[in-house]
């Protein structure tokens, strides 16, 4: 991996993994998660659901996959836009859930880029049977933070 991007999506997951971002929601919700492949617009990862992210019935909460697919779906799209990207939309889908130890891959693949924008599917299985958790398909935005900042308001 020796893609600029590809290494900072690395790093990036390493400090998920070990709980070590600024963000509590992605340090509890990512927190253990591998990175099993890498390629540009590409990412496969595994995850063991942990107890800190299920429900009142055992389940991996949906707001944690929500999350994981964001976190992941972003990073996919990093790897092919360095910039700052933003969510513009966002929709998601559950047909299932997972239980406490139970491994799962997320696999996020960028699908689209047009001008500023780039879209991505996630899609999260339980490793053990190939069963869909959930999908997400996001657009993202690339901007320049550092030149938004000294732009006066047209408002």
């Amino acid at each position: 991996m020796e893609d600029p991007s590809l290494q900072r999506v690395q790093r990036r997951i390493t400090k998920l993994s070990d709980g070590e971002v600024e963000h509590e929601i992605e340090a509890v919700t990512a927190k253990g998660i591998r990175l099993l492949q890498a390629r540009n617009g590409f990412l496969l990862c595994s995850y063991i659901v942990h107890d800190t992210v299920l429900d009142e019935n055992g389940n991996w909460q949906p707001g944690a996959i929500a999350t994981m697919i964001d976190i992941i779906g972003s990073l996919a799209v990093h790897s092919v836009t360095p910039k700052f990207n933003v969510s513009v939309d966002f929709t998601m889908s559950f047909y299932s859930t997972a239980k406490v130890q139970e491994e799962v891959e997320i696999e996020a693949k960028v699908v689209g880029q047009k001008g500023k924008l780039t879209s991505v599917i996630v899609d999260i299985r339980k490793k053990n049977n190939g069963e869909i958790i959930a999908m997400g398909k996001q657009w993202m935005s690339s901007t320049n933070v550092n030149s938004s900042r000294n732009q006066a308001s047209k408002l």
